[in-house]
Formats: C-alpha cells, sequence, structure tokens
C-alpha cells in the first residue's frame, strides 16, 4: 500500500523539483546497498515532514549515479531525517517479508521471503538500536493490523486506524518538542488512514477477483454496493487530506514546504481522483 505520497511533478518549480530529487537521491545514499530495493516515496515524504519539523540542515553534494553516470546530480547528504526515514523503511520492509513469508503457501515464495528478511535484518536490528522502542512499536501497531485482516474484519474504519496508529509511530517518533509530536501524530494519523482506504479502493477489483482480503468486499459483499457508496468513501479521504493540510499549517515555513504543499495539496488529491476515475463509466 506503498507509493501513493509522491508530487504533482508539473506542478513543481524546476528548483523544487530538484530539491525533491536530491532528497529521493539522499534517502538512496543514506540506505545500505540491499535495503534501496525497498526505497519509496513515502520514506522520501517522511523525511521531508522531518526536515520541516525539526530544521535539520539541508546540504547539497554533487555525484554520479552508478545506474546513470552519464549525467551528474545532487544530493542531500546525511541528516537526522534521513537517517530516521531510511530506519524506518527498514523495519517496515523486514516485518512485510515476515508477513509474506507466513502468507503464502507456496514454498518456493517462502523461501524467496525468508530470503530477502535476512538481507534486511541487520538494518532492522541497527535501526532497533539506534532508536531504542521503534522496532517495538512498529511491530505491535503490525500485529494489530494483522490480527483485524485476518479475523477478515468488515469495517474499512477499524483497519485503516490501526494503519494510521502505524503511521502515526512512525511520523512522531522520537521527536522532542510536544507541538512537533502532536503535528507530526496528526499528519501521520490522517496519511496513514488515506493511504489504507485508498490503497482498498484501488485494489478492490483485484481482490475480488483473486478472493483476497479487502475490509470493503467484507462490508460490502459485491461491487454493486461499493460503487453505489464511492462517493461518501471520497469525502471520507478528502476529510483525511483537509486535516494533513491544516496540521502541516501549523509549523513555520521551511524550505521544504513548497514540496510538501505540493504532495499534500496536488499530488495526494491527483493519486486519489486517478484511482476513483476507474469506477467511472
Amino acid at each position: 500500500m506503498f507509493g501513493y505520497i509522491k508530487p504533482l511533478a508539473d506542478e513543481l518549480k524546476v528548483r523544487e523539483y530538484e530539491l525533491y530529487k536530491s532528497f529521493y537521491c539522499g534517502l538512496c545514499k543514506t540506505m545500505s546497498l540491499f535495503p534501496r530495493i525497498a526505497l519509496s516515496y513515502d520514506m522520501v515524504f517522511l523525511a521531508l515532514m522531518r526536515v520541516a519539523l525539526t530544521g535539520d540542515k539541508i546540504e547539497n553534494k554533487a555525484f554520479r549515479c552508478k545506474l546513470k553516470p552519464w549525467k551528474k546530480r545532487t544530493y542531500i547528504k546525511i541528516n537526522n531525517s534521513l537517517a530516521y526515514s531510511a530506519s524506518v523503511s527498514a523495519i517496515l520492509t523486514y516485518y512485510k517479508c515476515i508477513d509474506d513469508r507466513l502468507d503464502t503457501k507456496n514454498k518456493f515464495k517462502k523461501f524467496i521471503f525468508t530470503l530477502i528478511s535476512l538481507f534486511f535484518l541487520p538494518d532492522k536490528n541497527k535501526a532497533g538500536a539506534d532508536y531504542p522502542g521503534l522496532d517495538e512499536k512498529i511491530k505491535e501497531a503490525l500485529d494489530n493490523l494483522n490480527g483485524l485482516e485476518k479475523s477478515k474484519c468488515a469495517s474499512a474504519d477499524k483497519t485503516a486506524s490501526a494503519f494510521a496508529e502505524l503511521m502515526q509511530t512512525a511520523a512522531n517518533f522520537g521527536l522532542e518538542s510536544d507541538d512537533n509530536v502532536r503535528i507530526a501524530g496528526q499528519i501521520g494519523w490522517h496519511l496513514g488512514r488515506w493511504l489504507y482506504i485508498t490503497d482498498a479502493v484501488d485494489d478492490f477489483d483485484k481482490d475480488l477477483k483473486s478472493r483476497e482480503y479487502n475490509s470493503f468486499i467484507e462490508y460490502y459483499g459485491g461491487k454493486d454496493k461499493f460503487i453505489q457508496d464511492l462517493d461518501n468513501i471520497k469525502y471520507s479521504l478528502t476529510s483525511s487530506l483537509h486535516e494533513i493540510d491544516a496540521a502541516y499549517s501549523l509549523l513555520d515555513n521551511s524550505p521544504v514546504s513548497p514540496v510538501i504543499l505540493n504532495i499534500i495539496n496536488l499530488g495526494l488529491c491527483g493519486v486519489q481522483e486517478k484511482i476513483f476515475q476507474k469506477y467511472i463509466k
């Protein structure tokens, strides 16, 4: 359900888009080699948000990417926000592999997921050492979510709230200021809720065909009632986006603010609209 949190690039100024790409490259370079396969737009947003909250130093440096060495790029040198986001990514990816291993009955897939999880284990353990308590809190939230999904919970609100708690933890863990904890928690919670519900809407047809768990399938039973209620679902999602924007507006202006506001007000809205358009005939 990750990969939705990205900017609407066409609406960014050139320098803003270059800043975003520099954060993307900076997060990639902050990660160790293997975990880079799990690099996502979502963790870039987390790094941007933590910079806006903490005022971490943003320092650019030129380099040549080994995948595209013919052109020089810039990246943001490692800071606390990038290091934290890389740690969250490692923990989430490790537990995702463990969960996928338990869910599949295919022996070959079990082997592959086990192998991948072992590659992520050192980074996951390092993240736990660097941020004591983070691993345990994320695992607790994931266990809660997995329990609801395995019980075929028919409430999208309950499952989305469980994922929202996970994202809230990732967003505000370790912040020192009470105001920052509250603001980051609000952003993380509503972003997690938006992510889970948006993903469930996006995957409805696929999950219905493959008989995979989807809270909307459990609740509506079939597609007709789901389609009839799409306007209410969309309204609920848009309300969460408004809450994210309202929470971010409490922060002082930051060099990364134009990029973050683009993601919140244009990127997420654009993704949401594209997904809902699939169901309009």
